[in-house]
């Protein structure tokens, strides 16, 4: 899916997905695949002080922002959907450094968070 072929820039969100994305959870023919269907709306959101090092419209990424997204939005733990951001970037062949400087980022920020009281317990 490298490239962003699959989605387009645009609607409330950021960007729109142009066709199904399916993502196999745990491994490739997984007995669980994640459809997320044409239209839906997604955001890469990334902390202002850090958009120099990763950009939100780096396609690197996109297919990560859509599937963290879309299990958020689902219910599921944000551990689990971060762990799925993580997977879906390196299936995606994003720098491995810049890969794990914003996972440990975006998990750091979610403990602080939590930490702080400012989080529900679903970290």
């Amino acid at each position: 899916m490298s490239g962003g072929s699959w989605c387009i820039k645009g609607g409330a969100r950021g960007y729109v997905t142009t066709r199904p994305v399916e993502w196999w959870i745990g491994k490739e023919r997984s007995m669980w695949l994640l459809t997320v269907p044409s239209g839906r709306e997604f955001e890469s959101s990334v902390p202002r002080g850090l958009r120099w090092l990763f950009p939100p419209d780096d396609p690197h990424f996109l297919l990560s922002a859509c599937i963290h997204d879309t299990l958020l939005e689902h219910g599921f733990r944000q551990a689990f959907a971060d762990s799925q951001w993580f997977e879906a970037a390196m299936s995606e062949h994003a720098p491995p450094l810049r890969v794990w400087l914003a996972y440990s980022a975006m998990r750091t920020r979610r403990f602080a968070l939590w930490s702080l009281g400012r989080s529900p317990i679903n970290i």
